[in-house]
């Protein structure tokens, strides 16, 4: 409860009401969350503040001495511990769409309390924007690929530090070791002697050990997976591309149509239309998953390049002459994530004719 405006820590006792209760909010937030408790009449309970601690989270579940409410949150960055702490307890819990949700609250006062009670009231009358929560094999899923992509992401972050310094001395490599960190390039910026390439070669070869064996992993993971192995049938789609779709997409049943995935991408056209005046089709909606988008993208660069005579292919050099290589590659990576619903659903493996 507050205090002076400070949190200090809630006695550990039920609260003092009679009958059931069947909603409550949680605003959360990386130090705090905000919980208001309603009961069948839509009336406030309780409306307090604790600390986004796993021991204080459950400390407050267990003073509701009851599981017959539902809860909901928000679909923040950090809500996944907070969501399968409250899960574990037993309660049913709905997550909301941030996006979806700004949207319904233009106007109300932004405050904690009121966030928290707001949440409590949509749920109340079922009227909040829900987010699709993936399993717990998925949400794992999930974190595997995003710390290979963060990884990833770490080393290239030293292979640009190493080249920047060498930029800053003025130093090239020969010829013969101009191929940017192969054996013999690493092996020429070794006999180089500068401390600080050699730090960065040092940093550089853990990250990249540790990406093989998370690569390990997938590859184990994939194997194991229908959906997956699948999509390991077309040509550009491998251990890393199957797994970051299964893992960001999820269940393909839930999307009606290879349209309304495309749409989770950010692959669907904007439209813009006002009153009786014609609508206006125009570029991708920017409002997709970037990872799904990006790891669609690439399989396409890869796919077009090493599988030449396949359909897909030939759709690509199509769009090409007509709209250029860049709304090519977007209305191609678009097909490439139709075939690969139409796959799943059917049970199909890839026909490139």
């Amino acid at each position: 409860m507050l205090g002076g405006g400070n949190i200090i820590e809630a006695p550990r006792t039920f609260f003092p009401w009679e009958g059931h209760f069947n909603i409550e909010g949680l605003d959360i937030h990386k130090k705090n969350t905000q919980a208001c408790v309603k009961d069948e009449n839509g009336k406030v309970i309780v409306n307090e503040r604790f600390l986004s601690e796993v021991v204080a989270i459950n400390a407050f579940l267990d003073r509701l001495g009851s599981v017959e409410e539902k809860v909901v949150m928000e679909a923040t960055g950090f809500y996944q511990y907070i969501y399968e702490t409250v899960e574990a307890k037993g309660y049913d819990v709905v997550l909301a769409h941030p996006l979806k949700l700004k949207a319904l609250t233009v106007g109300r006062a932004k405050t904690d309390r009121n966030d928290a009670e707001m949440l409590a009231e949509l749920l109340g009358i079922d009227a909040v924007p829900a987010s699709y929560v993936p399993s717990k094999e998925i949400r794992e899923l999930r974190d595997l690929t995003r710390h290979r992509s963060s990884l990833m992401a770490e080393s290239t972050t030293l292979k640009n530090k190493i080249h920047a310094e060498l930029a800053r001395r003025g130093t090239r490599p020969p010829a013969e070791a101009r191929s940017a960190f192969s054996k013999k390039f690493i092996g020429w910026l070794r006999g180089l002697k500068m401390s600080m390439v050699d730090d960065l070669l040092d940093i550089l070869e853990v990250v990249q050990e540790k990406i093989k064996k998370v690569d390990v992993r997938i590859k184990d993971e994939a194997n194991k997976d229908e959906d997956m192995r699948l999509l390991e049938t077309i040509p550009g789609v491998g251990h890393v591309v199957a797994m970051t779709i299964k893992a960001e997409v999820g269940d393909v049943g839930r999307f009606d149509s290879s349209d309304a995935l495309a749409s989770n991408a950010g692959l669907a056209p904007s439209v813009r239309q006002s009153g009786e005046s014609k609508g206006h089709i125009g570029g991708m909606s920017k409002h997709g998953n970037p990872r799904l988008l990006y790891m669609l993208t690439e399989a396409v660069h890869v796919h077009v390049m090493y599988c030449v005579d396949s359909r897909l292919t030939a759709f690509f050099l199509r769009k090409k002459e007509e709209k250029g290589s860049k709304k090519a590659t977007v209305v191609t990576t678009k097909k490439l994530l139709e075939v690969m619903y139409l796959m799943i659903i059917r049970r199909q493996a890839f026909k490139a004719h």
